[in-house]
């Protein structure tokens, strides 16, 4: 018997039942818009230079290590769009840098409720810096 007969033996066998056919039914009044980048953040990348896409989503992905995993989507050039599925996990993302890809800052911000998500400005970051003090050979950090 070729693949393909044996193939279609196996997929005539195949039957959904009853209860696998009923659709998803999500009571009371979702606004899908709204509700559209609630796990999202948007961010960009302080440099002029083109971003490596696949190498960026690989690294980002591998460094923030989603419980949920996590969509990158680049929404223009240079702007990306950080898609969690679990609250945990973006709160991670947004609390958890500052983050850089191949020496580069990322700059990263929540998408309120119905905002478009290319409107957050994209440029501020906050970021920790030590300051060392010398003074009379002691030295201090501030």
């Amino acid at each position: 018997m070729s693949r393909y007969q044996d193939l279609s033996v196996h997929m005539s066998s195949l039957a959904i039942d009853e209860e696998e056919n009923v659709a998803l039914v999500i009571e009371g009044n979702v606004d899908e818009e709204s509700n559209k980048y609630e796990l999202c953040a948007v961010g960009r990348f302080l440099t002029e230079k083109t971003v490596n896409v696949r190498a960026m989503k690989s690294k980002m992905a591998n460094v923030w290590k989603p419980a949920m995993g996590v969509n990158i989507k680049e929404l223009e050039t240079g702007i990306f769009l950080f898609q969690s599925y679990h609250k945990e996990d973006l709160n991670w993302v947004l609390n958890g840098g500052p983050w850089s890809f191949d020496n580069v800052m990322l700059i990263l911000d929540s998408i309120s409720q119905g905002e478009e998500p290319l409107s957050p400005p994209l440029w501020h970051l906050k970021i920790w810096i030590q300051i060392h003090v010398y003074q009379q050979g002691i030295c201090r950090s501030l």
